[in-house]
Formats: structure tokens, sequence, C-alpha cells
């Protein structure tokens, strides 16, 4: 599970992100990257039911995209980022999920410089 400070989950803050209109397409991904953050970054994750109808399958999904976003939350530099699933990420594994991710938050350069942690910047 993701710490609180660091999860997107007001209305208002998916919505400013997605009029930044900042965003990285793959296949089974979308990565939207809105403004910058104080201190820690945030994300969110969207799994709409046209992508997966069962609950189960939308919260299945999600739970595995917290859990590989978690290790990489030192990585991240401070933005808010909305991840919005489409319907080919509930046919991929972990890991390929895992690398899929990582591409997507290399596209959209929200990597810290080489050596930089993120501790929150308290």
């Amino acid at each position: 599970m993701l710490p609180r400070p660091q999860r997107l989950v007001r209305h208002r803050d998916f919505q400013a992100t997605y009029q930044r209109r900042r965003r990285v397409d793959h296949l089974a991904l979308t990565l939207y990257v809105g403004r910058k953050s104080q201190g820690t970054p945030r994300l969110g994750f969207v799994v709409s039911k046209k992508v997966a109808s069962k609950a189960h399958d939308r919260n299945r999904v999600k739970r595995r995209l917290r859990a590989l976003s978690l290790p990489l939350l030192p990585r991240l530099e401070s933005y808010d980022l909305v991840v919005v699933v489409r319907s080919p990420a509930l046919a991929l594994d972990f890991a390929e999920l895992r690398t899929v991710v990582v591409q997507l938050f290399q596209q959209a350069g929200v990597f810290n410089p080489a050596g930089v942690i993120n501790d929150g910047g308290e």
C-alpha cells in the first residue's frame, strides 16, 4: 500500500493532472504528469469499467501497480502522476507490467537524476 501522502485521492487532483495535458502513452498504460507536488511524488491509478467489468479485476491490476510503484518512489521527482490502465495491461504479468511502468516513467522524465534519493523533503 502506498503511504497516504503519496496517493492521489481527490477528484480535483486527478482533474488537475489530466488538464495539464502532459502524457506518455503505451499500448497497456497511459501516464499523465501533473504539477510538482510538495515534497513527495503522488500517484493515482485509474481502471475503468470499460477495461475490466469486474471489480476484482480492476482491483487486482491496481494492487499490482501499487506494489511495483512502491520501490520506485524514492527515485521519482515530486510530480503528481496518474496511471490509466488500458485493456492489454490485464494480460501482462507482474514483471512485464513493471517494465512498462519503468519505461513510462523514463519517457516522462520523472525519475530523479542518478544517485539522488527523494526522502520526502521534510
